[in-house]
């Protein structure tokens, strides 16, 4: 018998379809998992089509199945299903910096597949794509900066397997800016006053003179 191998990802659904032809039509049809029944069925027909429909594939679903009339008379290929799963691990779920500073939080992959990765600026659209690798790095970081960056992950299963993580970024301006402009502002403002006070004071003097 051939042996297909199908990846399937972990709460995708599944289906298997058997084709009987001239089948006597007083056999009962079953699909198998190994060596147990997990569906079966009886039919007047001699040419049918029998599926099995599995849904939120787990763990427990990976196994050989094989559909098969009873008495054995007919049996088909096998088809090894994989259910697998994709994780993600990113070093920081939110990142605070201040301006200037710079912003580098890593992403991983987990699973038994070999997974694309990369990161998107307020979700996982192609168009919100900002880094194509593991890595999302800003630097300088600027107010632009701001928000939820999302590291994006899909393996190639049946249906391909989508996963993601959310970190939020937020960029603060130094206080230190702050004091020194408020600062600034006085002293221009005690400046001015100044300068004004000299001049009264030069123009006071030379009108005595």
């Amino acid at each position: 018998m051939v042996r297909d191998v199908w990846q399937v990802g972990m709460g995708h659904n599944f289906t298997l379809i058997c084709e009987f032809v001239c089948i006597p039509p007083s056999d009962t049809l079953h699909w198998y998992r190994g060596a147990s029944s997990v569906l079966n069925q009886t039919t007047n027909q001699t040419n049918f089509t029998f599926p099995l429909h599995v849904e939120r594939a787990g763990e427990n679903h990976s196994g050989e199945y094989y559909c098969e009339t009873h008495p054995p008379v007919v049996s088909s290929n096998t088809v090894f299903i994989r259910v697998v799963d994709l994780s993600l691990n990113v070093s920081s779920t939110s990142a605070e910096v201040f301006e200037g500073q710079t912003v580098e939080v890593n992403c991983t992959a987990v699973s038994p597949l070999n997974a694309t990765l990369f990161w998107g600026r307020g979700g996982c659209d192609d168009r919100q794509k900002v880094n194509g690798s593991g890595t999302l790095r800003l630097s300088p970081a600027t107010a632009q900066h701001r928000g939820d960056y999302y590291c994006c992950s899909s393996i190639p299963t049946l249906t391909p397997l989508h996963r993601f993580k959310k970190v939020q970024v937020t960029v603060l301006r130094p206080q230190g800016i702050l004091q020194c402009q408020v600062l600034w502002y006085l002293m221009c403002k005690t400046g001015i006053f100044l300068l004004f006070s000299a001049a009264v004071f030069i123009l006071a003097c030379r009108g005595q003179s």
